[in-house]
């Protein structure tokens, strides 16, 4: 039963998940859109911890000038605060945004982190306008952004 489940999530997921990118490295970047790096990368919050591991694995290979994660409380917050807690006792998420928990995920895990956090997001829509302004406000100029957000999010 539980096989026949997963399956059919990743059923869902790969339909609406669809990556623009085979894979986030530079040449991946090159040959696709002909950019050497991205100037923004983004990860929206939400409850599935492999968009950590996304990100993350893009800060590695250095895809983007600037790594941002927004999220602040919604929906989705307390089931990840209590997922994280429970797989990684050490990071205490009672109270936190969803970017910060991902943000302490990052530090715990791989050992980077964003070079920004906007947390006062409370849903998909205004997590763009957040972004947005975020950039505006720090002076991030950009022509190029990688967003990168939860599968079952995405259509």
């Amino acid at each position: 039963m539980n096989e026949k489940v997963a399956e059919c999530i990743n059923t869902l997921a790969d339909f609406c998940g669809i990556r623009d990118l085979v894979e986030l490295t530079v040449p991946a970047l090159q040959n696709t859109y002909g950019l050497e790096v991205a100037d923004v990368m983004v990860l929206f919050g939400g409850s599935v911890l492999s968009g950590g591991d996304v990100f993350a694995e893009a800060m590695q290979n250095r895809v983007a000038k600037t790594y941002v994660i927004v999220g602040g409380a919604g929906h989705t917050t307390e089931t990840l605060r209590q997922r994280v807690h429970a797989e990684y006792p050490k990071i205490e998420t009672a109270g936190l945004s969803e970017a910060e928990i991902f943000q302490s995920y990052l530090k715990e895990v791989y050992g980077c982190k964003a070079d920004y956090l906007e947390t006062k997001s409370t849903n998909c829509g205004n997590n763009i306008t957040n972004m947005l302004q975020l950039l505006r406000e720090n002076s991030i100029s950009w022509k190029s952004i990688i967003l990168c957000q939860d599968a079952t999010m995405q259509n």
